[in-house]
């Protein structure tokens, strides 16, 4: 079945930009996740490809245009480059190396929803005269167990047995969401637990703890972090996870 809404990912270094573009458009149905860097997207695009790739040039590493040549080769994939160079060679460069879009920072979000479906509607037909799957309808390859949250050491593990070890304020947040059960849980409830009744700027807070959790996530582990952002509402973890009392299996190479 083919979804309404393209899906989406981020490439932007600016974790505040690249939470507000999320943000805005998760709350317009879209599916997204977010990469702060070229090696954080491709391991994020091989376990959960998406239709279209909104990226910025100016990456740590390896630059937006390096990314935009490689996805030439998937022709089912969409390419919008959001970048603040507005010269004529940059725009000349990133056409030539594969954008279908060019859009110029600032850009007004609604703009730039409507860039992302006009270049989803063109995508379908190419996909399928090539015989290529679309995003849409690729089926993740299966996951060999739970995410599991140890309590005693606080490490998430991913179910292929990856480990993360997490700060106080993260094992808390992971720990409230895997409780809820898939169901999500309000920025308000979170930002009480974590910071206190009177915290100042919970919502702010919470934003930037997930913004540096899914960073370390993205180097530990071989998939994207499973939280979801609910505009105005709060967060959910969207894949199997149980919590358990006893430390998590420990791989002498991640731990040192």
């Amino acid at each position: 079945m083919i979804h309404s809404k393209p899906s989406i990912a981020i490439v932007e270094d600016d974790a505040d930009q690249l939470h507000s573009v999320e943000e805005f458009l998760l709350d317009l149905g879209y599916s997204v996740w977010g990469a702060c860097s070229a090696e954080e997207f491709y391991k994020g695009f091989t376990a959960q490809p998406v239709d279209v790739v909104i990226l910025d040039l100016g990456l740590p590493g390896e630059d937006g245009l390096s990314v935009a040549s490689l996805l030439r080769s998937k022709p089912e994939v969409g390419v919008i480059i959001l970048s603040a160079r507005d010269a004529l060679s940059d725009r000349l460069a990133g056409m030539r190396a594969g954008a279908d879009r060019y859009l110029v920072k600032p850009v007004n979000l609604l703009e730039l929803a409507a860039n992302i479906d006009a270049t989803a509607s063109r995508l379908a037909p190419r996909a399928m005269a090539s015989g290529a799957p679309t995003a849409a309808t690729t089926v993740p390859a299966a996951l060999s167990g739970p995410w599991v949250l140890a309590i005693k050491d606080w490490v998430l593990s991913s179910p292929q047995g990856q480990g993360l070890r997490l700060t106080t304020h993260e094992f808390m947040f992971l720990q409230q969401l895997m409780r809820a059960d898939g169901q999500p849980v309000s920025k308000r409830d979170l930002g009480t637990h974590l910071f206190g009744a009177r915290a100042q700027n919970g919502a702010d807070r919470l934003n930037l703890l997930l913004t540096r959790l899914r960073k370390k996530a993205s180097e530990a582990f071989s998939e994207p972090l499973p939280v979801k952002t609910l505009h105005q509402i709060g967060y959910a973890f969207t894949a199997t996870a149980r919590l358990a009392q006893d430390s998590a299996p420990r791989r002498p190479s991640e731990w040192g």
